[in-house]
């Protein structure tokens, strides 16, 4: 196991928290001045400097030693960001540690299984070729340039029916190709939510790794669509790379390719520079994509001249 790169967690805590009084980076600890005996109860503008509120970020818990008891100020970080940081950097703290609950418990998940209403586009009967569900099922297929080969390769389908009806269903198999996720994603325009998958400790698996060939290059993309377009690509299933796939790339990889959106082109260099250490120095490239261009216009092929290193 190589050692967990903690700093994602460490700037949402000194944004809310401002600087640190002490960090033990050995021991993940900080301590901060407390926003609230410090702030709000002294009135303080500038905190008091006695850095009363501790925080270690290893183990996910945080108390403040003066007001723990009086004011609640003890314990997950997912509550210490809930009550004193902002919507935008719970939800980003949430993708970092999704595996926990608000009290710091580690979530319990039920096995992954497919919707029983699933059907597979490869498997689907003439005559449920003429209801409207399938009719706008594959009219999105069409939509986002996936081939007849690609329905077949990942098993793509969808629910005409049930708790996933109306949503395209991208299945994901473990080596053993056994299920251990999938990707919901609503094909009609009005959708409030356009995905809707299952709960499941999506952090803990490679996406499809049962089509992974770890001797070749495996490219690094954002989401499950991406991955179709491109052979041997593991999605990060959003923004921020889990720890989990951190530790299998940089066991098991020769060379990483990463490719993000274009408005992401900020957190393609950050993951570059994060995975480009030890073992995949100088084995790690990344393509930027131009202007309004998506992954699905590479049609899988990539020029060697978009495939480069950064300083």
């Amino acid at each position: 196991m190589v050692e967990i790169d903690y700093s994602p967690v460490i700037d949402i805590l000194e944004d809310i928290l401002g600087e640190p009084k002490m960090h033990n980076d050995y021991r993940c600890q900080m301590s901060f001045d407390c926003p609230t005996c410090s702030y709000e109860i002294k009135g303080l503008e500038h905190g008091d400097g006695k850095g009363n509120l501790e925080v270690n970020y290893k183990y996910n818990v945080y108390k403040c030693w003066v007001c723990a008891e009086s004011h609640e100020t003890h314990g997950s970080v997912h509550k210490l960001i809930k009550k004193f940081g902002n919507p935008k950097q719970l939800k980003k703290y949430t993708l970092l540690r999704p595996e926990e609950d608000e009290e710091g418990n580690k979530r319990v998940y039920k096995p992954v299984r497919l919707p029983k209403e699933f059907v597979k586009f490869k498997d689907v009967s003439f005559g449920m070729k003429l209801t409207p569900q399938y009719k706008q099922a594959y009219k999105y297929i069409q939509s986002r340039n996936i081939s007849e080969l690609m329905l077949q390769i990942y098993n793509i389908g969808y629910c005409p029916s049930g708790l996933y009806e109306n949503r395209i269903i991208i299945p994901s198999y473990d080596t053993n190709r056994n299920i251990n996720y999938f990707i919901a994603r609503s094909y009609l325009n009005y959708s409030k939510m356009k995905y809707k998958n299952p709960e499941a400790q999506k952090e803990t698996i490679i996406f499809n790794e049962y089509l992974i060939d770890w001797d070749k290059p495996v490219y690094v993309v954002e989401g499950a669509f991406d991955s179709i377009f491109i052979p041997n690509a593991i999605p990060m299933l959003g923004k921020f790379m889990s720890e989990h796939l951190f530790n299998e790339l940089y066991t098991k990889a020769k060379k990483i390719i990463i490719i993000l959106d274009p408005d992401a082109w900020n957190d393609a260099e950050r993951l570059y520079h994060r995975i480009n250490i030890g073992k995949l120095m100088g084995k790690v490239w990344i393509v930027k994509l131009e202007g309004n261009q998506d992954i699905a216009d590479l049609q899988g092929k990539i020029n060697e001249c978009d495939i480069k290193q950064l300083d």
